[in-house]
């Protein structure tokens, strides 16, 4: 699984600074909508409060953290969805350095500073581009294979499930909509536990 054989050390420090960057944005994929809007109690129209839609340019070249991460078709374009940030670049959710939701925060959080990828030869793990701001890498216990391993799975089997939603959405809404997207991702099986 990994792309490399150096061992890895990680142990999260709780210091928020993940949530706190700028140049990170908190992706959203279905499953994650969902679980935010169970442990909030949201229905559709307060999940509009917390999600951001980054709108991508026409012609514009994607950023590379978000080369895999589909774009749903809104009113205004082509969208990433993610959670909304605070003016200095916080993410809404944070608090004292602590995450609110931290139950229910969105997998690219859960994973963090891991990133995984799949192809026809296997699964493979590497650490984020934004690796340098973890204070957590390289302290506590060696993270053993098998938890990139599951933490791998959830993750990618998310981003295929949204993925698949994604194309089915983009291909059969006639006159798609950010309120329209929340309600259907909301609604939607693949989602739900």
């Amino acid at each position: 699984m990994p792309e490399g054989n150096d061992a890895v050390r990680f142990e999260c420090q709780k210091c928020g600074a993940c949530c706190r960057r700028q140049q990170l944005l908190i992706t959203l994929n279905g499953r994650d909508i969902v679980r935010i809007a169970r442990a909030l109690g949201l229905e559709s129209d307060n999940m509009l409060k917390i999600v951001d839609f980054m709108i991508l340019p026409q012609g514009a070249t994607r950023p590379e953290g978000l080369l895999g991460t589909p774009s749903a078709e809104t009113e205004r374009g082509p969208a990433v969805l993610a959670l909304k940030k605070m003016r200095g670049g916080d993410c809404a959710f944070l608090e004292n350095s602590l995450c609110l939701i931290h139950a229910a925060r969105p997998s690219v959080c859960r994973s963090f500073p891991f990133v995984f990828r799949r192809d026809s030869e296997g699964t493979y793990w590497g650490l984020s581009a934004q690796k340098e701001i973890c204070p957590g890498l390289d302290h506590g216990p060696e993270v053993e294979e098998r938890q990139l391993s599951s933490l791998a799975a959830a993750v990618l089997d998310d981003m295929d499930a949204y993925a698949e939603f994604v194309n089915e959405w983009n291909e059969g809404e006639p006159s798609p909509t950010a309120q329209k997207l929340i309600a259907a991702i909301l609604m939607d099986s693949r989602f739900r536990d």
